[in-house]
């Protein structure tokens, strides 16, 4: 978690034992922002939870971790993603949004509505290393692969493309975006969720406690162009069976990877 702590608070943070990975000072003076990590099961927990309560600070961003047999033995992982670069254009505040969605029905308050209606744009290629997957920051509902990713373990799942363009319209050779084509039914009993003041839909928020939701069986409600995930109101959860195949890091160009346009 972090936040911009008072003396007062920092104090008593110290006194909890707790040690702080980043102390920031913020530009133009004031309360610098502190950042740490702390389990539930830690014994200062509930006090911390306390404090912050009364202090008026979340509860921060909360994520599980398992241990080594527990990964091992798990039929479905999620799958976390490289986060590398901005969408394009960015001169403008956010203007890649009017460049690659259509936003007549976005909320600008909750974010839902919008829907891609032109390729994402990237400054240049990705410098991959050692990585095949990623997701552009601000966007955290998009897969972004190399054109080896997707032959090798997307395709044959029936998981689509799309080509990414550079600043000038030129289809980048590294890079494509993934694509699903199938809209399915979900299952949201006993799901947190939120619904939006202003347009009154809702969104259903990530599973970040615990093991994920044990998946059901379904059939495709219908085969459609994939919403935005914003539109399917969460964050993308990407789960792999085939955790063990290894992605060589050889790239065949785009012009050898038949995406479909949007």
């Amino acid at each position: 978690m972090a936040f911009a702590a008072t003396p007062a608070e920092r104090q008593n943070l110290d006194e909890l034992g707790i040690k702080m990975s980043k102390v920031i000072a913020m530009p133009g003076g004031g309360d610098p922002f502190v950042a740490f990590d702390i389990g539930e099961d830690d014994p200062t927990w509930l006090r911390l939870q306390t404090l912050l309560r009364r202090w008026g600070h979340s509860e921060g961003y909360v994520s599980t971790s398992f241990t080594k047999k527990e990964l091992e033995s798990a039929r479905w992982l999620e799958v976390g993603a490289w986060h590398h670069g901005y969408p394009q254009p960015h001169d403008d505040e956010f203007g890649y949004l009017h460049a690659t969605y259509d936003l007549t029905d976005w909320c600008e308050s909750c974010g839902i509505g919008m829907k891609q209606k032109a390729p994402f744009q990237m400054k240049r290629e990705p410098k991959w290393g050692r990585n095949a997957i990623m997701q552009l920051i601000w966007v955290y509902d998009e897969l972004f692969v190399t054109p080896d990713a997707w032959i090798r373990a997307f395709k044959p799942a029936g998981v689509g493309c799309r080509p990414v363009l550079n600043t000038k319209g030129v289809e980048l050779k590294t890079v494509v975006q993934l694509v699903v084509e199938t809209r399915v039914g979900i299952v949201t009993n006993g799901l947190a969720f939120e619904r939006c003041e202003r347009c009154g839909r809702t969104k259903y928020l990530p599973v970040t406690r615990a093991h994920f939701r044990r998946f059901v069986t379904f059939r495709p409600l219908r085969s459609c162009a994939r919403p935005s995930t914003s539109e399917a109101e969460g964050r993308p959860i990407s789960a792999c069976s085939c955790r063990r195949t290894s992605l060589a890091r050889s790239t065949p160009p785009v012009s050898a990877v038949r995406c479909s346009s949007p």
